[in-house]
């Protein structure tokens, strides 16, 4: 759970002062988009990473090594420089893509309760980026953006030191370990591609929103204390549905019906940022709902449709190796629409016109099936509360 806790701060820190960081290093809009961007990228070409490692140390063991790189890239960026702002980042990210991979590999083979586990993880993601998004501007104000990033580093550091010493106590942490592995097979599995298209489709729209929600909202009228708080909002308001549907997800036949409405309420969420950003604190709410609810539903598939934990670290990698690929091109793509438009309306048209694949993709992956049972490798030992 504090591990949990710091996976979102380092992205989302950076939104709610990314006007004052631009300014000070002259950087345009796309340049802007991809500083948000670098770290989601890491998180798609360094995820194929952890499988590997966790097989050959634990995922335990790598989930607290991967906090390492977090803690020192977010003290990097205390200079402020283009080249460490972005240096800093991408060290983070590195950090983050591991740890992202090898968590659904730990509930799937150490917990029972999996619905409850997977929404108190997800819960803890929400708390860190609202917690980022809704402190980093007062923290800028008195003491500098370079400070407001940069103190990220003190929680990383707790979580850093207390599984470290979990570590020490319990030398038996090792899930996922053993195995060759079959990670290629599953690129030939279609239900795989359904999941990861989901996860890749939900995390596009999540990460547009946390980059640039606030510019949406200050072209809107908002001040950068109002746009930060309702970013807050935005991950605040899905820890709630992110704590409820992996439990009701697993207690289900199959997870369709909720795919399908959850992508509703995305949809009207976008098109009421759209035709009345008037009311933009109910849209920004209801998009945090549905986007809590979309991303604890995306790993809470991931772990259904694996048949044991290492399956689960394979399908993980795959689904996050290609989905933040996909999702690291939303902030790039989205403010270059916006330098070309001149506005926010075409983006949001877009983001509107993809809720319907995300619900194709959602309802698909969302069967009572399993990807098939690796080859090599074997199965794990019944997994422990």
């Amino acid at each position: 759970m504090l591990a949990g806790l710091n996976l979102r701060i380092a992205v989302a820190s950076v939104p709610p002062v990314i006007d004052e960081v631009t300014d000070d290093l002259d950087l345009s809009a796309a340049a802007a988009g991809l500083l948000t961007s670098a770290p989601i990228l890491c998180f798609g070409l360094l995820a194929p990473l952890a499988p590997v490692l966790a097989r050959r140390l634990g995922a335990e063991r790598v989930l607290f090594l991967a906090l390492l790189p977090l803690v020192a890239g977010l003290l990097v960026r205390a200079d402020s420089s283009v080249t460490a702002l972005f240096a800093g980042t991408l060290l983070a990210g590195a950090g983050i893509a591991v740890a992202n991979v090898v968590v659904p590999s730990v509930v799937k083979g150490r917990f029972g309760r999996v619905g409850l586990m997977t929404g108190s993880y997800v819960a803890t993601l929400g708390a860190g980026a609202a917690l980022a998004a809704g402190l980093t501007v007062p923290i800028e104000r008195a003491l500098g953006w370079e400070f407001a990033l940069a103190l990220w580093a003190l929680p990383a550091a707790t979580a850093a030191a207390v599984l470290g010493l979990a570590l020490i106590r319990d030398r038996g942490l090792v899930t996922a370990r053993g195995g060759a592995g079959d990670a290629a097979a599953l690129l030939g599995d279609g239900v795989a591609w359904l999941v990861t298209l989901y996860f890749g489709l939900q995390s596009f729209l999540f990460y547009v929103g946390l980059a640039w929600l606030p510019s949406i909202l200050r072209d809107s009228g908002f001040s950068a204390g109002g746009a930060g708080a309702l970013l807050a909002l935005f991950a605040l308001g899905g820890i709630p549905p992110s704590l409820v549907v992996p439990i009701v997800a697993t207690r289900m036949r199959d997870q369709r019906a909720l795919a399908a409405g959850v992508a509703a309420v995305e949809a009207a969420a976008v098109g009421g940022l759209l035709a009345a950003p008037v009311a933009a604190a109910l849209w920004v709410f209801l998009f945090a709902v549905g986007q809590g609810a979309a991303f604890s539903l995306a790993l809470t598939v991931i772990i259904l449709r694996a048949p044991d934990s290492k399956q689960a670290a394979e399908l993980s990698g795959m689904a996050q190796a290609i989905g933040y690929v996909l999702a690291a091109i939303g902030p790039v793509a989205i403010g270059a629409l916006h330098d070309w438009s001149g506005g926010w309306d075409v983006p949001l048209a877009v983001l509107l016109a993809l809720t319907a694949p995300l619900a194709t993709a959602g309802v698909a992956a969302g069967r009572a099936r399993t990807v098939r049972p690796s080859r090599v490798g074997g199965s794990d030992a019944p997994p422990t509360v």
